[in-house]
């Protein structure tokens, strides 16, 4: 601590004054003080100055405030190579931060634990650059109060074994996943063989602790256990060092003594217990790590630790009102027999136990009690979320974070219902879902001699019907949801079962609730559940049954005692499920009302629930929904409208839902556009009338949402936040699409809704390919409508007007201009090449407008700037990516070479790149990688006439530029004039043949398609026989499984690669030309062939082969070639 007294205390005061200022309350102190800690922070000893502020004084909030600055600033300055810290102070600083991180304690001991991490993860764990740092270690843990034999010391056992932590989890997962048998770090033997092992004394007179203080239901000292549980955790939870697997016996014995120790029959809530729960959760983890990841090395293990795991689920029935963490406890003690049941050697000992581990662990953790009662009334989300999940409710993430012990149960249950007997490899099996998914819908043999066939679906038969009316507190209600869930979670063995089995079961077990008076709610919300997890293997006579018994349900009033919208949100996952797996019903109208009704509740809740619903019905009726578009929309549109709150941000989750329905209902209405010649084109007839029926329905809607009367405007937010904007967008693309005329333009506000929209999107961030979409759908549309009829404010700016916020923005054009130079210069690759293909179509509706020529003076060298600005960044020229920025380049050039050149000219850092010979480098560049997309065998290449005739015009240009700008006398020009030249003959050849050919490709693609369906049953017998085959598969070893493991890893390393340059799917959409569609580029071509022809052929000739074929092409051609 000597070092740190060395700094000036003047420094050290000023320093601590400016921390505490920018805690303050005054905007202007805390800026001043901020600004001074930046300029302070080049100073020397600057973060040896904020950890001596950190370990002492009187003054927590300075403390605490020293350390997170420290932690920030150690995060942007330890690893920079530049206005970073100096070696010196590097070593001085670690050391020293040692010391200081033994001693302190509460947040701040938080916070220098963070401090300590980002140090040893750089230094220790990547730079191995340490050394000293372990022994250090080992020596605080000799001195430290609880080791040294006095109790008296600074330095805090606690405190060694966090930082002891600290060091071990960087290598809690492989450093390098590409590699099938990664070697245990070097680093982490060393920690192990020095630190962790010899802490095993010390664990072992801890867990005796805890096991002597059982009835307390804590020790003095179960923190310390805690953290050495977590140490051990992370040591082992990718790899097994030598020093741990030589004493593993030694700490798995003391483990199973912990976890003898589990307490569930009263609930321990109080915080002195929470360190001792956490240990025994955290020694739970570290069983299940063991059997997954380390079987070989504990088989010999697997009877004590069965037996433990067994106990504690048995204890199940017994643990009434617990504590959350005690829950936890028991779903990890069924997650553990889960996976000794999934080795050969567990399977062994288990199977022996099955009926009394559904018995008495799994069914009563399925039976109803008190507190799903509860729950169910007091938070109905939380109960649904727990218990009756479903893909509807999947973007909260419960699956991993509300693990309970019923979904462990059930997870269980589905692997005893089709376990047949051990693996026969001694590694980890492979998932079962996957070979019993290729045995189809109830058809194959799978279950045969299953456990689920044998025992589990003959102790569930057991249970009769409630009656009608039955309380839910009575014994009959409580064993028949248990049963109901049970069916539920062997799904997967009830999908091998014939159809006969599942159409018994349902209709001996399901259908008659919902023929009852008054069934308990509880009891048919789980029935909905149970029929959406069965969707996928419904036989199809029953489809038509389950489809009534759900609507029923969605449509159940609620009771006087009790809420039902469980049972109204269970129905409609239900049927979501069922709709997803391609069921169509024989009437949609019902369906659609029943949602729609829905929406129009006053509780958000049972809205939501419809809604989303709605959305999946769009998507899955598609022509069946069609019909009834218009009608739906504009009901759900009015519901939407009433909740959209003035002040417009956040929207409430019912409005978010409600925008995402109608969206697809305007997916689904775009999507069912008939043929012209359907019903002598009435059907077409008819449908455009509803374009605009359904235009002013959405525009209605976006009115609503972003044109709100100023007096409801928030006059300091001057747009609207950008909530639901993607599905926004599509309600914009079609209202833009439908709009035929600029009357039609005018009483729909189209213009106002676009230029708010616009100001929206011009900030856009998110960068999200499905979110993207709909916002470049949009910008085409728009760009469509300027050429149909041109809008006032799309090139100028002004103030739009009312009812939307009278504050002036930026244009139409100059917000997509900025959206779409954004995504060519930084967007993602699919969101480069649409920004690329919209690029072109603006560029050529501006020129369009009076002021076009003034336009294209502003829009080309922007587009061109950014495009070439990613063009340079690429590895090479012939990566996907490369094609739509050469093409945007190549418009732009045509349209304004000089400004195209300068750019070409100037590199990434502004120096130029025009050599003495007065050649433009990137301008050859550019040249070269043009002519090479024209070549025939250039992959990607020109496929589309587009293409071809852009590329074809742009190399005649830049090929007249070269010989005009007398530059042909230096070599790299010629050579690049050449290339254009040999492009250019090629690419005219190829593009007369295309056009010429186009009537017989569509006769080959007729043809081809009768190919394609042969093809097709050929691929459908192979998949029957690779599905044959796959039961003759074996079992997969570790070592297996890591191979693959690897292999996978370097797969997703090398499509990351690959990815970032690529966007290919985006290919194969026509360019927009504008009037350089009516060029007769043949004329141009040949006229500069005449011309420079027999100029650029007396230096260089070109092939004859290419020279025979243009001439045979263009037989005019002969006099000059």
């Amino acid at each position: 601590m000597d070092a740190m007294v060395e700094m000036a205390s003047v420094g050290k005061e000023q320093i601590a004054t400016w921390l505490i200022d920018t805690a303050g309350t005054q905007e202007a102190a805390v800026r001043t003080a901020t600004a001074h800690l930046e300029d302070a922070q080049n100073m020397p000893k600057f973060a040896l100055c904020l950890l001596m502020l950190s370990a002492g004084g009187q003054d927590k909030g300075l403390r605490v405030a020293a350390a997170t600055y420290l932690k920030n600033f150690l995060k942007t300055h330890w690893n920079q190579q530049e206005d970073g810290l100096s070696l010196e102070e590097k070593l001085e600083f670690r050391n020293q931060l040692v010391e200081v991180l033994l001693r302190v304690d509460g947040l701040v001991l938080k916070l220098l634990a963070e401090n300590f991490r980002l140090v040893a993860v750089s230094d220790f764990a990547k730079k191995m650059t340490w050394p000293e740092l372990v022994p250090a270690l080992k020596t605080a843990i000799h001195n430290s109060d609880l080791m040294n034999g006095t109790g008296n010391s600074e330095l805090k056992t606690l405190n060694v074994l966090i930082s002891l932590q600290t060091v071990i989890k960087p290598f809690q997962y492989f450093l390098d996943p590409t590699v099938p048998h990664e070697p245990v770090p070097e680093q982490l033997e060393l920690i192990s063989k020095e630190l962790l092992g010899p802490l095993h004394a010390i664990f072992h007179h801890l867990v005796q602790q805890v096991a002597t203080s059982k009835d307390e239901g804590c020790a003095q000292h179960d923190n310390i256990l805690l953290v050495l549980c977590k140490a051990i955790h992370l040591t082992m939870k990718s790899h097994m060092p030598l020093s741990i697997l030589a004493c593993l016996g030694q700490w798995f014995n003391d483990l199973m003594v912990l976890l003898d120790t589990v307490v569930l029959e009263k609930r321990m809530d109080s915080p002195d217990q929470q360190p001792r729960l956490k240990c025994w959760k955290r020694a739970l983890q570290i069983c299940c790590n063991l059997v997954s990841r380390h079987r070989k090395h504990v088989d010999k293990y697997l009877p004590p630790m069965s037996n433990t795991a067994l106990k504690i689920v048995a204890r199940i029935a017994n643990a009434k009102d617990v504590h959350p963490m005690q829950e936890r406890i028991v779903s990890l003690a069924f997650d553990l027999v889960a996976n000794i049941l999934e080795t050969g050697p567990g399977w062994r000992l288990m199977a022996p136990q099955f009926l009394d581990l559904v018995e008495n662990a799994i069914f009563p953790a399925l039976k109803m009690n008190e507190k799903d009662i509860l729950e169910w009334v007091e938070d109905e989300d939380e109960y649904l979320r727990k218990n009756l999940p479903s893909d509807m409710d999947e973007a909260s993430g419960w699956k991993d974070d509300l693990l309970t012990p019923r979904q462990s149960a059930l997870n269980l249950l589905g692997l005893i219902a089709t376990a047949k007997g051990p693996p026969t490899s001694g590694g980890t099996k492979k998932a079962a879902a996957t070979k019993r998914k290729k045995g189809g819908k109830g058809k194959g043999k799978d279950g045969q001699g299953t456990a689920g066939e044998i025992l589990v679906m003959p102790f569930l038969s057991q249970f009769p019907l409630p009656d009608d009316g039955a309380a839910p507190s009575s014994e009959q209600v409580l064993n028949y949801y248990g049963a109901l869930m049970a069916y539920g979670g062997v799904h997967q063995f009830l999908r091998t079962q014939s159809a006969e089995t599942v159409t018994a079961l349902l209709q001996t077990k399901v259908f008659p609730l919902y023929a009852m008076v008054s069934p308990t709610p509880y009891v048919l919300a789980t029935a909905n559940w149970l029929l959406g997890e069965l969707a996928f293997c419904l036989p199809e006579e029953l489809s038509e049954e389950v489809y009534h018994a759900l609507l029923k349900a969605l449509q159940a009033p609620n009771d006087s005692s009790v809420s039902w919208r469980p049972v109204r949100a269970s129905a409609a996952a239900a049927l979501s499920s069922l709709l997803q797996e391609d069921y169509k019903p024989t009437q949609w109208l019902p369906l659609l009302q029943a949602t729609v009704a829905g929406a129009h509740k006053q509780e958000e809740g049972e809205a939501t629930i419809s809604l989303q619903l709605l959305a999946t019905v769009a998507e899955a009726g598609e022509d069946h929904v069609a019909p009834h578009v218009s009608a739906v929309a504009a009901a759900v549109q009015g519901e939407i409208s009433k909740h959209i709150p003035p002040h417009p941000e956040p929207w409430p989750q019912m409005v978010e839902l409600g925008f995402a329905a109608v969206a697809s209902l305007a997916q689904t209405w775009d999507g069912a556009e008939p043929d012209e010649d359907e019903d002598d084109g009435k059907a077409l007839a008819n449908w455009k009338t509803g374009c605009t029926t359904v235009a002013n329905t959405f525009s209605e809607l976006l009115q609503r949402a972003w044109l709100m009367p100023a007096e409801e405007v928030d006059q300091t937010q001057a747009t609207p936040p950008p909530s639901c904007l993607s599905d926004a967008s599509v309600l914009l693309a079609a209202t833009l699409r439908y709009t035929p005329d600029s009357t039609a333009a005018t009483s729909m506000k189209v213009e106002p809704l676009l230029q708010v929209w616009a100001n929206l999107v011009a900030d856009w961030n998110a960068w999200e390919e499905e979110e993207d979409e709909a916002v470049f759908d949009s910008i085409e549309e728009a760009i469509a409508l300027q050429g149909r009829c041109p809008m006032l404010h799309f090139t100028k700016s002004g103030i739009p007007p009312r009812p939307a916020p009278q504050v002036a923005q930026r244009s139409i054009l100059e917000c997509l201009v900025t959206f779409l130079t954004t995504a060519i210069e930084s967007g993602y690759p699919t969101a480069c090449w649409r920004a690329c293909r919209c690029t072109h179509a603006l560029l050529h509706v501006s020129q369009l407008s009076f002021e076009g020529e003034g336009t294209s003076n502003i829009l080309v060298p922007r587009f061109c700037g950014v495009a070439t600005h990613r063009f340079q960044q690429l590895t090479s020229v012939n990566v996907p990516l490369a094609k739509p920025l050469i093409l945007l380049i190549t418009m732009c050039f045509i349209i304004l070479p000089e400004p195209v050149v300068k750019i070409l000219s100037v590199e990434e850092d502004g120096s130029s790149n025009v050599t003495e010979d007065g050649a433009s480098q990137g301008l050859l560049t550019w040249a070269e990688a043009l002519a090479g997309l024209a070549e025939s065998a250039s992959d990607p290449g020109l496929s589309l006439e587009s293409e071809m005739k852009l590329a074809v015009i742009g190399l005649q240009k830049v090929l007249v530029h070269m010989i005009n700008s007398d530059t042909l006398r230096c070599r790299k020009v010629f050579k690049a004039a050449h290339h254009c030249l040999r492009s250019l003959l090629e690419a005219t050849v190829d593009l007369k043949e295309l056009v010429d050919s186009s009537e017989t490709d569509e006769s080959h693609s007729e043809s081809g398609s009768d190919d394609n369906e042969d093809d097709d049953g050929d691929s459908d017998s192979n998949d029957g026989s690779e599905s044959a085959n796959s039961n003759d598969e074996h079992e997969e070893t570790e070592e297996e499984f890591l191979e693959r493991y690897a292999k996978t890893a370097r797969e997703l390393q090398e499509e990351a690669i690959e990815e970032a340059e690529n966007g290919q799917d985006e290919d194969g959409h026509e360019i927009e030309l504008g009037v350089l569609a009516l060029v007769d580029h043949e004329k141009e071509v040949l006229a500069c062939l005449k011309e420079h022809g027999r100029k650029l052929l007396s230096k260089q000739p070109l092939p004859k082969e290419l020279l025979s074929r243009f001439k045979a092409t263009f037989p005019e051609s002969r006099s000059y070639l």
